[in-house]
């Protein structure tokens, strides 16, 4: 029998969890699945917390860790190395979602962690980074810590009622002191460990083995990419969906400099660490690439990039310039818009206009270089909405797809916003409202819809008696819902017609920002006396 110490037993409250990820103590390792909880799961774990229902035990290893850049959740930690770390075996999606919302719900651009408690009815909700928020939704991260809630109360005083102060110091507290029981392993025989866990693996949405495994070596052994495809993995862990292998392939030959597109691949690097070196900057350039394409450009997927160029092209501006901000932020943002409506019309974008750009960013400053990729692409307009191309082989579709996005649609059944993410791992997450061949306009976007419904009578059904602001979220209005409820399929797709393509034509307009002036910021330009 393998020798084993008795697995300590422990309680630990969401406070604790946050400090020990905070302070680097907890580490989950790169699992390849990521995260991979929807709003809805997270609103249930608060609701449960806040009821007292059970919500599982954890499972931790406890075992030596280096010094790494963590990311879990939104929560970004840079860890000292320690000899007592304690790795996530069980319980990953759990002390996430606790984590991410208490710690950055009101921050975070992630729709699952910004968690609010309604006080007018006592229920948990998500809520867009752009959606409007009532007054009475306060978030969860302000009931963690007793002196910043009582600072939101007097902030807010002269509308709070007496059951809304006491709700949420009910929530406050049940979350405060909530018990989360842990088991924590010290044993350094593996195969027990995976008998611990493969005995708690009995229901919900859980790792094998096998991955959980050789989730944790990779872990401790620093996490260090070591070929295209664990590159490839750096952005799915930030729910940014795996790059493939070419494209990372790109970006390294991108942030090496010359030639993108040169396929003699093996003298690249003068020596093993050259290429462990190569290999790590690249993968912490990505990590400042997607939060670009996410946070300023409202890419939240790389399979809704129209044109995949976009990445080496980035990470060599950010390997040479730093991370865009700024007046540069703004220009990058409307050259990778521009760049995709101008690859639409011209259906591609040229070898030699791509060495163009990647050439154009060596010297000069952050706003210089944008200002000379922007010089590659059309300033004039020129977009046109195209309804029907709803299939991701067209760049077009994925424009039309960002466009619906940005009116941030909710779920049909629950009103959280919409995981867009599980939606397009799972397939296109376009969902056609009545069955193929009924009508040929069932072929444009005016009859498909972002939601994880199913498709046909159910999702019309659903639609038409939606709240109005929910209905809202997918470009339809209340006479469109009228018509649904009417049986009137041909004048619900022409009104619905004219409200994708006029929503996606604002959202294209506002994005790439046509005939603004592309120079300088005035402010930057002005020197003051000497």
């Amino acid at each position: 029998m393998p020798t084993l110490d008795r697995p300590r037993v422990e309680t630990r409250t969401p406070e604790d969890l946050v400090d020990d990820v905070r302070s680097g103590r907890i580490r989950i390792p790169s699992f390849q699945r990521g995260f991979k909880w929807e709003a809805g799961d997270v609103v249930k774990l608060f609701d449960s917390i806040v009821r007292g229902y059970p919500i599982g035990n954890l499972l931790l290893w406890r075992r030596p860790a280096p010094r790494q850049s963590l990311r879990v959740g939104p929560v970004e930690v840079d860890a000292d190395a320690t000899d007592a770390a304690l790795w996530v075996v069980d319980g990953q999606q759990r002390i996430t979602s606790l984590v991410g919302a208490l710690v950055a719900a009101e921050s975070t651009p992630d729709t699952r962690f910004r968690v609010h408690l309604d006080l007018d009815k006592g229920t948990f909700h998500t809520a867009g980074p752009r959606q409007l928020q009532q007054r009475t939704w306060i978030p969860v991260s302000l009931l963690l810590d007793t002196r910043t809630l009582l600072g939101w109360m007097r902030e807010n005083s002269e509308w709070l009622s007496e059951h809304q102060i006491a709700l949420a110091d009910q929530a406050a507290k049940a979350i405060q002191e909530y018990q989360i029981p842990t088991y924590v392993v010290r044993s350094t025989e593996e195969d027990t460990l995976v008998e611990i866990f493969a005995r708690m693996n009995t229901q919900g949405k859980r790792l094998t083995k096998a991955e959980v495994f050789h989730a944790l070596h990779s872990g401790m052994a620093g996490d260090e990419p070591t070929d295209l495809h664990s590159i490839g993995q750096v952005t799915a862990h930030l729910d940014f969906g795996a790059l493939d292998d070419r494209l990372v392939l790109r970006g390294i030959l991108a942030f090496r400099g010359g030639d993108i597109f040169r396929e003699e691949f093996r003298e690249e690097f003068a020596s093993d660490a050259d290429r462990a070196d190569t290999f790590r900057e690249v993968a912490a350039v990505l990590r400042e690439v997607v939060a670009f394409l996410r946070d300023d450009a409202a890419i939240p997927h790389v399979r809704l990039l129209p044109y995949s160029h976009v990445v080496p092209i980035l990470v060599r501006f950010v390997h040479l310039h730093g991370v865009p901000a700024g007046r540069a932020a703004t220009l990058l943002r409307r050259w990778v818009w521009r760049s995709a409506v101008a690859g639409t019309r011209a259906r591609g974008i040229s070898v030699a206009s791509l060495r163009g750009q990647v050439n154009a960013l060596d010297g000069g400053d952050q706003v210089g270089a944008s200002q000379k990729l922007l010089s590659h692409v059309p300033t004039a307009p020129g977009f046109a909405v195209e309804l029907d191309k709803v299939y991701f082989k067209h760049a077009m579709a994925k424009i039309n797809v960002l466009g619906m996005l940005a009116c941030e649609p909710r779920e049909l059944a629950t009103g959280t916003p919409l995981y867009i993410t599980r939606l397009l791992e799972s397939g296109s997450p376009l969902v056609p409202i009545f069955p193929d061949g009924v009508v040929p306009e069932n072929l444009t976007l005016a009859g498909r819809f972002l939601t994880s419904a199913k498709a046909g009578r159910e999702l019309r059904l659903s639609l038409a008696v939606a709240s109005p602001d929910i209905a809202a979220s997918h470009l339809v209005d209340p006479e469109a819902q009228q018509m649904l409820r009417d049986d009137d399929v041909d004048g619900f797709l022409v009104r619905r017609a004219r409200t994708v393509a006029t929503a996606i034509a604002s959202h294209v307009d506002q994005m790439a920002e046509w005939g603004a002036r592309d120079g300088r910021a005035v402010s930057d330009m002005i020197r003051p006396a000497v």
